[in-house]
């Protein structure tokens, strides 16, 4: 647990339990609290600063609804970690700085977003930086506005 993620807030702790109840794989308890934020957290761009400010105001942008994924998940008992860097928006044709996470499946991270509601985040997702404290946060810095990205050829499989 930390200040933005507090993983063992009592409120936490008892939203975690009424979400997942009795689900018994790592990927249900992923998809149960997923569905949970979709249905209860509004995506706004506003400025939160921990997971229980998100529950408060039942509405956050992108890094707000990772604070409050990561410790409904810890507190489900799925190890998971908020990373941070770049996604491609298909809407605005090009990057965007944004925040998503990282949970224990078995024996591999497996990429979630609960911004996008996506179990395993698609491959539009560059990690930069792995932290959810200021601290961990602040090599950021260095990248924003120096960072160019141009895509140079799509292809889809089906």
């Amino acid at each position: 647990p930390s200040i933005t993620v507090p993983s063992r807030d009592p409120s936490i702790r008892r939203l975690a339990d009424a979400i997942v109840g009795g689900s018994a794989s790592t990927e249900e308890r992923i998809e149960r609290v997923l569905r949970w934020l979709e249905h209860n957290i509004e995506k706004a761009p506003i400025d939160v600063f921990s997971a229980l400010d998100v529950l408060q105001q039942r509405k956050a942008e992108c890094q707000g609804h990772a604070y409050l994924y990561t410790a409904l998940a810890r507190a489900a008992g799925v190890p998971t970690r908020v990373v941070n860097g770049l996604v491609y928006s298909e809407e605005l044709r090009g990057f965007l700085y944004h925040s998503w996470t990282e949970s224990l499946v078995g024996s591999h991270w497996q990429v979630v977003d609960p911004t996008f509601g996506q179990t395993v985040a698609d491959a539009t997702h560059i990690k930069l930086i792995e932290g959810e404290n200021l601290a961990d946060l602040m090599p950021l810095m260095d990248w924003v506005g120096k960072v160019k990205i141009r895509v140079l050829e799509v292809e889809h499989q089906r």
